[in-house]
C-alpha cells in the first residue's frame, strides 16, 4: 500500500507595499490580502502538518500549486521553508506551480517558481514523470501562465497536449495519477478557468490508465466521477480557516480517501471513502 498525502492552494504570503508594486499586478494582490485574505487564510497551520504526515506513515506528498500569494520572493522562501520541513521527515515531495506562483509578469519570465523549488523537467517541459511503488506513476503539469489583472486562467498548451499524450501512450501498463492546479472540468469562471480543458478532458477519457486527476485553485473539496474519465479530486485550500486535504491509500483494486479538516484549532480526520478502481 502506498499512503499519499494531497494539500493544495498553501498561499503563504507576506504584506510589502513597495513603491513599485504599484506598477504591477501585485498591488491587487497586496490589497486583497490587506483587506480580505489575512482574515480567511492562516497558513501557520500548515506547520503541523509534518509531524501529522510522519505519524500517518506518508510516502509522499503532492502539492498542487499556489505557494505563494502574489509569487514575492519571501513568499516563496516561506512556502520552501514549508516544504524543507516536509522533505526532513523523509517523505518525497511533489509540488507543482499554480496561477499565484506567477502572479506578476516578472516572476513569470523568471520562472522564480523554479529558483526555489528547482526542477528542469516542468521547468523546460511543463511535464514531469515519475515512477512510484507497486505500478502506480506520478505526473504533473505546469499550466500556469502569466494574466491580466483580474484574471488567474491557466493554459493546457497544444505542445503540452501533445507531451502528455506522448507520454501516457508509454506508460499504458501503469496507474497513473495526474496532478495539474486547475480542474479538467469547467468548473470555475471563465475569467479562472484552464485555457483548452476540452481538449484536457478528451485526453482523460483516451487513456483509461490514469485512475485519479488531483487538481486545486477552486478551493472547493470535491470528488466527482463522470463517465469515462478518471476520479477527479480537489482536496480544497490547506490554508483556508476552514482548510481541507487529503490523505490516499493505494491498493490495487481500490483507492482509500481520507478526508482531513482544519476544526477547533487542530487537524481531524473527518471522512473515509473508497473509490474503486
Amino acid at each position: 500500500m502506498i499512503k499519499i498525502a494531497h494539500i493544495s492552494d498553501l498561499h503563504f504570503s507576506k504584506l510589502s507595499f513597495h513603491p513599485k508594486i504599484f506598477f504591477s499586478k501585485r498591488f491587487v494582490g497586496m490589497t486583497n490580502l490587506f483587506f480580505n485574505r489575512k482574515r480567511k487564510y492562516k497558513t501557520n497551520k500548515l506547520s503541523n502538518l509534518p509531524v501529522l504526515f510522519k505519524k500517518e506513515d506518508i510516502d509522499y506528498a503532492f502539492i498542487s500549486g499556489d505557494i505563494t500569494t502574489t509569487s514575492h520572493e519571501s513568499e516563496f522562501i516561506l512556502g520552501k521553508n514549508f516544504v524543507d520541513s516536509i522533505l526532513q521527515n523523509d517523505i518525497k515531495t511533489y509540488l507543482i506551480p499554480g496561477n499565484h506562483d506567477c502572479y506578476t509578469k516578472s516572476a513569470y519570465k523568471k520562472k522564480l517558481f523554479y529558483k526555489y523549488f528547482e526542477n528542469e523537467s516542468l521547468r523546460n517541459n511543463n511535464i514531469e514523470s515519475l515512477p512510484l511503488e507497486n505500478n502506480w506513476h506520478y505526473i504533473g503539469l505546469d499550466c500556469s501562465i502569466s494574466t491580466f489583472l483580474l484574471s488567474s486562467s491557466g493554459c493546457f498548451s497544444k505542445d503540452l497536449e501533445n507531451k502528455l499524450n506522448k507520454l501516457l501512450n508509454t506508460l499504458e501498463d501503469k496507474k497513473v495519477i495526474l496532478v495539474n492546479h486547475f480542474p479538467a472540468s469547467r468548473i470555475t469562471t471563465y475569467r479562472k478557468r484552464l485555457i483548452r480543458d476540452s481538449f484536457l478532458k478528451e485526453l482523460l477519457k483516451k487513456h483509461k490508465n490514469i485512475k485519479l486527476y488531483l487538481y486545486g485553485h477552486t478551493h472547493k473539496y470535491k470528488i466527482e466521477k463522470e463517465k469515462d474519465l478518471p476520479y477527479m479530486i480537489c482536496s480544497g485550500c490547506a490554508s483556508h480557516i476552514d482548510g481541507t486535504f487529503n490523505i490516499f491509500s493505494l491498493n490495487d483494486n481500490s483507492i482509500e480517501v481520507n478526508k482531513y479538516a482544519f476544526k477547533n484549532d487542530t487537524w481531524i480526520k473527518e471522512k473515509d471513502q473508497i473509490l474503486e478502481i
